[in-house]
């Protein structure tokens, strides 16, 4: 092999290996962006939806949720998930 056709090999090579990890990184932004679990539960149709979110910390948060017209405050940590206390329901809030 000459000089020149090796350094286009490593030219190439290197070319694939940045496309591939260019190809990492904008699969892992449209998954953060666009596939998140708190919009999960917003879709029409589900009985459970999360009304609002307050982090404490990055592992810790505090949440108003709507389960079946119930609303309700939980907190959530990286091993559990705590009900606060009862909202009330979404028509009670309403007539007040």
């Amino acid at each position: 092999m000459t000089d020149s056709s090796q350094w286009m090999l490593l030219l190439r090579t290197l070319l694939s290996l940045g496309a591939v990890i260019g190809f990492i990184y904008a699969l892992a932004w449209f998954v953060k962006k666009y596939l998140r679990p708190e919009m999960w539960g917003s879709t029409t149709g589900s009985d459970i939806k999360i009304l609002q979110t307050f982090a404490i910390d990055p592992k810790k948060k505090m949440m108003i949720i709507e389960v079946r017209g119930q609303n309700l405050l939980i907190g959530t940590t990286e091993n559990s998930i705590s009900l606060l206390c009862s909202l009330g329901s979404e028509k009670e809030g309403k007539s007040s």
